[in-house]
């Protein structure tokens, strides 16, 4: 992470920009398009194949395309940039070896020729072999057998009701969850059971990038419960978490605007240093965290905040008391 304390806003902006763009103004789940550069984004799909055996090298792929050259695909894997991917025939590809098992998260992310850039779909691919066992927690106590109960008679079958009754919809309970870390050995920083995930009321998960995501929603990890990788692969895959509203600013690696998170996950341009000031106080250029292309579809974009009244941090974040409802 580049410094920025006491930089001017035209500095903290230009970060990294390869490209000075304007930002996306609307992103939906085919992609995203830079307006002004490209008249349409590539269009990338699913990952495939969604089984593989850890050790084992398989080649992963997407189909591609776009009204322009594909400039260059990379494969994320677990959120994380494992490389460049080969694209010919309509077809991105890459050999990648897991290493351990597990429910593993894959997708695509592609640019074209005009600056156009997607990404493809979450794709969950279940790993075979060296599973991670949800092992107790260092400390806690071995499960005390319970006793075989005797026998009952089995009672006979009750009269069919002549009435339809109601069967509630089984409710989801939010919960944060991951992969017990194996206790016999080393875990570097990717393991699989570093990852964290929100689970909501929908039932589905949702990964958190990084950690600065996740500390924007909760203060520690006190809450996350181990869970067993059959349980973890139970849970569907959904769109990442994104920052809560109002608590940090953003901007992407080629795109030189610096962005307010609002309700919704909603991106708004904040268009001076003056309104930058007025939002996040002096050093409002401390609270800029950069976010890769690849995670565009994690959010939408709004007006532009052209006023400090047009944006109020703390009621955006009152406003998103749970990652359901952000």
């Amino acid at each position: 992470m580049v410094a920025r304390t006491g930089m001017r806003y035209h500095e903290v902006m230009n970060l990294s920009s390869a490209f000075r763009q304007t930002a996306c103004v609307a992103v939906g789940l085919v992609g995203c398009v830079l307006p002004g550069l490209a008249s349409a984004a590539p269009t990338i799909g699913g990952v495939t194949p969604v089984t593989a055996t850890t050790n084992q090298p398989v080649t992963l792929s997407a189909s591609v395309s776009s009204a322009v050259p594909i400039s260059v695909c990379r494969l994320y894997v677990d959120l994380e940039d494992v490389g460049e991917m080969t694209v010919a025939g309509g077809m991105a590809n890459r050999s990648h070896t897991f290493p351990a098992g597990g429910s593993r998260i894959a997708f695509v992310f592609c640019r074209d020729a005009n600056g156009g850039m997607a990404a493809g779909p979450n794709t969950a691919i279940w790993v075979e072999g060296a599973i991670i066992p949800s092992a107790p927690l260092p400390g806690s106590p071995a499960p005390t057998p319970a006793p075989t109960p005797a026998p009952t008679p089995t009672p006979a079958p009750a009269p069919v009701a002549t009435t339809t009754s109601f069967v509630p919809v089984p409710v989801v309970r939010p919960r944060l969850i991951k992969l017990a870390c194996p206790t016999d050995q080393a875990v570097e920083a990717d393991h699989p059971c570093k990852a964290v995930y929100f689970v909501g009321t929908d039932g589905k998960r949702r990964a958190f990038p990084n950690s600065r995501v996740f500390f924007t929603w909760y203060q520690d990890f006190s809450t996350v419960e181990e869970v067993s990788a059959a349980t973890l692969a139970s849970f569907p895959l959904a769109r990442n978490v994104g920052y809560r509203p109002g608590v940090r600013l953003v901007k992407f690696t080629t795109v030189n605007k610096v962005y307010a998170v609002g309700r919704g996950g909603m991106l708004r341009w904040i268009a001076s240093e003056e309104v930058a000031r007025a939002l996040y106080g002096m050093e409002w250029n401390t609270k800029v965290d950069d976010i890769p292309d690849a995670f565009y579809l994690d959010y939408t974009f709004g007006t532009d905040i052209l006023l400090g009244s047009d944006f109020v941090p703390a009621e955006e974040t009152r406003s998103a008391s749970s990652i359901d409802v952000r």
